[in-house]
């Protein structure tokens, strides 16, 4: 790692006072520890009951609201800021922080979800869905997200993309989601929503700590640089990365096979319905029963099934077909 780079990256060098000036802006700690911590909690309660609405109310404008209020970011990138340099004490804070930001957010959506619990299906519910089963496309932003983070932070001419920053990676509307489903009885889904959480969290902590290593930060801390508390975070965060990358894996194999079903599903039906008087009007390759349903509209005589059968035998991987037929009839009234 070249000096030049890091002066280049960072737009002249590092020095005592700049390590400072962003120390001051992600480590919970000192004088201000008390008031910092209060009004953290307070935006954090907020952004986690505006995005508990946002996500019940399947509207994708309040949940982008609460990512902007949302402050959960600070102590993540914190914490990448303290293993970057070294602080073993710095580290334990900012992990603190955020742990209890968790926890917090998660509770928010339980509680407030509870009172409509009984009369809410989450299946019918798009914001929610969407946000139970991550694949590794939510790592790469994330990833992206985290060096972005880090950047904006040690530069105070770019610091005003800060909020872009925060729209971009998904922190505390799935640990409201989490709070959501638990409130419901979908520990299930809950879990898929705190994959998509760790995800973010673990890959920020990653390419931030990244970030600022090569800008040249650890070397112009005043604290003193613990090796070893660097190297066991690093070790800890890169551990749970590799454990959330199998099943983000998984869920991206089932996502990709889906997609394939779907489409070569809906290229036989529109083969098999040619020449009748029958249309394909959708196939639904998403049933957890592994079938893949046609739904068929038109009046007359339906091609013979077989042909169906015959042609997809070996290229669905393996589903059920299920044909539902809705018959067209037209009646002439004539002139009244």
């Amino acid at each position: 790692m070249s000096g030049s780079l890091a002066e280049i990256l960072h737009g002249g060098p590092v020095d005592a006072e700049e390590v400072s000036r962003v120390r001051d802006v992600l480590v919970f700690e000192g004088a201000q520890l008390r008031p910092r911590f209060v009004k953290f909690f307070c935006l954090l309660v907020l952004a986690a009951a505006i995005a508990t609405f946002g996500l019940l109310g399947d509207s994708v404008a309040v949940v982008i609201g609460a990512m902007i209020v949302a402050p959960l970011m600070l102590p993540i990138m914190g914490l990448a800021f303290s293993v970057g340099i070294g602080d073993r004490s710095a580290i334990l804070s900012s992990l603190l922080v955020s742990l209890a930001g968790i926890v917090t957010a998660v509770g928010v959506g339980f509680v407030l979800t509870l009172p409509i619990a009984r009369i809410t299906n989450p299946e019918a519910i798009q914001q929610v869905m969407i946000r139970t089963s991550p694949h590794l496309l939510d790592l790469m932003a994330a990833l992206a997200t985290g060096l972005a983070g880090a950047f904006a932070l040690s530069r105070k001419d770019v610091s005003d993309t800060l909020p872009g920053v925060a729209i971009a990676v998904s922190l505390v509307p799935p640990l409201a989601n989490a709070g959501i489903l638990f409130a419901l009885g979908e520990p299930g889904l809950a879990a898929g929503s705190l994959l998509l959480f760790g995800t973010n969290y673990v890959a920020i902590l990653l390419t931030g700590a990244l970030v600022f290593v090569v800008m040249g930060f650890p070397r112009a801390a005043l604290s003193p640089f613990d090796a070893g508390a660097r190297r066991r975070a690093v070790a800890i965060a890169l551990a749970a990365g590799l454990l959330i990358v199998f099943p983000l894996s998984l869920t991206s194999y089932h996502l990709v096979v889906a997609n394939k079903i779907a489409t070569r599903s809906y290229d036989l039906g529109q083969q098999w319905l040619e020449g009748s008087t029958y249309r394909l009007m959708s196939v639904d390759a998403e049933a957890t029963d592994g079938t893949v349903t046609f739904l068929v509209l038109g009046d007359g005589e339906l091609p013979p099934l077989e042909t169906l059968e015959a042609r997809a035998r070996g290229v669905l991987f393996g589903r059920n077909i299920r044909v539902k037929v809705v018959r067209s009839n037209t009646f002439d009234l004539g002139t009244q």
